[in-house]
């Protein structure tokens, strides 16, 4: 069973999005331009059916005047009697006041009990007032008048039912708001379609650029013939061989950077090893230097090393291709080349990841080294999966990192001390090889005492969805 918390942040993100927004749009036009119809159709149709209504009541009570014009002339028919000979519509009451009297009968036989309210004072005389709305025992009537003589003795007053009058009107309201909801469900519907077809070029961009991050940097997006979206293509293909000559700018940098480098360390590197093997021959104080000058060779070629081998990844330059990789395997080779017990390692064959295997190697062993340089030594190793990620836990014996400093150890030069022979940057590499295969690494506390480094890496499988989408 899903849980609401979690579905309707979801759908709140959805609706702010780009899409969202579109949707909205769609549906409040929609809305607006429905209940403006709606209403317009059902003031128009009311009114209508009301003054048609209105009209039929009016002529049938004037033709039943004049027919009790001719009836009233015979002076021994009574007022019901005059009134029982009309044609009453089903459910008209019909009232004749007449010498003073009321008659009144109804089209169903019966004689109802008038309310007081039914007249006013100021019309019940006049016998000629338009048809008006009144209420007879709860019910609905329209209630009209014709003189039935010149002398105004007369009067006939009508009441037609507006019963099936109010039930249409009912089922048209009915018929509307149901046309409303339809029109609401076609507007979201359209919304939808619209946002997606609207938002398609953007998924394309987006499926590119990451084809592009993730090393095809040759991909392109095709030229397009919609002169809204030509110049966003144009852009995008021009910022990409801006980024692409970049690259190819600190490839060579960093190609000539190595070479430039490595020369003159080398040489200094044989020199002083040559100086070493006659230390025996120097006296103290040149063989201090020596032991400074050795100290120092080697701390500078293992930060030449770290720099390179950073600005590679930075650059993207890579020793290896992307490829299926078992973990389990990597990390077993790992730990015999480095001789760690095999106990430290627990793995439950998590399956694959695609990454560079010397890349992902040196960002492993890098965390291994640091935990033996400034933790005491490796603890544990554990492999597991956990849903579409691979989780790779390294647990040290060392005191542990402050809360404060677990992040800021990835950055570059962070070492503890120089007695350590750390260059600060071996830290720095693992987070970028890692990021650089869609992977997150981070410090905890080691719940049995020490720093635990997890490493977080998609699933081949995952992998491969995501390029995909």
């Amino acid at each position: 069973m899903s849980n609401p918390d979690r579905v309707h942040p979801r759908l709140s993100t959805r609706l702010r999005g780009l899409r969202g927004r579109v949707m909205v749009a769609f549906i409040a036009s929609a809305s607006m331009v429905t209940l403006v119809l709606i209403a317009s159709v059902y003031a128009i149709s009311a009114d209508y059916m009301q003054s048609q209504r209105e009209r039929t009541v009016d002529r049938a009570v004037g033709v039943h005047a004049e027919l009790l014009r001719w009836r009233l002339d015979d002076r021994h028919i009574t007022g019901e009697q005059a009134l029982a000979g009309l044609n009453l519509s089903t459910g008209t009451i019909a009232m004749l006041r007449w010498e003073s009297r009321w008659s009144i009968v109804d089209a169903d036989g019966g004689l109802p009990v008038v309310p007081p309210p039914v007249f006013d004072a100021d019309q019940s005389d006049q016998g000629d007032s338009a048809a008006i709305r009144v209420t007879i025992n709860g019910q609905p009537y329209l209630r009209a008048s014709a003189p039935v003589d010149g002398s105004g003795d007369a009067v006939l007053y009508e009441f037609a039912p507006l019963l099936e009058l109010e039930s249409t009107l009912r089922m048209l309201r009915t018929i509307l708001i149901a046309c409303t909801v339809v029109a609401l469900g076609i507007g979201a519907a359209l919304g939808g379609w619209a946002a997606h077809h609207a938002l398609s070029p953007l998924r394309q961009v987006a499926r590119t650029a990451s084809r592009i991050a993730s090393g095809e940097q040759e991909l392109r997006l095709a030229p397009s013939d919609d002169q809204d979206l030509s110049t966003t293509v144009e852009s995008f293909n021009a910022m990409v061989d801006s980024l692409q000559h970049r690259i190819e700018r600190e490839r060579r940098l960093v190609s000539d950077l190595s070479h430039e480098l490595r020369t003159p360390l080398t040489t200094l590197t044989t020199a002083a090893t040559v100086l070493a093997k006659h230390r025996d021959e120097l006296s103290e104080r040149p063989r201090t230097a020596l032991k400074l000058l050795l100290e120092e060779t080697t701390y500078l070629r293992g930060l030449l090393d770290d720099m390179l081998a950073l600005a590679r990844v930075e650059a993207g330059i890579h020793r290896s291709d992307l490829a299926p990789l078992s973990v389990s395997e990597l990390l077993n080779q790992i730990m015999s080349v480095h001789a760690i017990a095999p106990d430290v390692l627990r793995t439950h064959d998590p399956g694959l990841v695609r990454g560079r295997r010397l890349e992902l190697e040196r960002a492993i062993v890098n965390v291994l080294v640091n935990a033996d340089r400034h933790g005491g030594g490796v603890t544990c190793v554990m492999v597991e999966r956990e849903g579409a990620d691979i989780v790779i836990t390294i647990d040290d014996a060392g005191p542990g990192i402050p809360a404060a400093d677990r992040e800021r150890i990835f950055g570059r030069f962070v070492t503890a001390s120089r007695s350590t022979a750390g260059t600060g940057i071996g830290l720095a590499l693992v987070a970028e090889t890692v990021t650089g295969h869609h992977g997150q690494i981070r410090c905890d506390e080691n719940p049995g005492g020490g720093a635990r480094f997890v490493m977080t890496l998609p699933a081949h499988e995952h992998v491969r969805h995501e390029i995909a989408k």
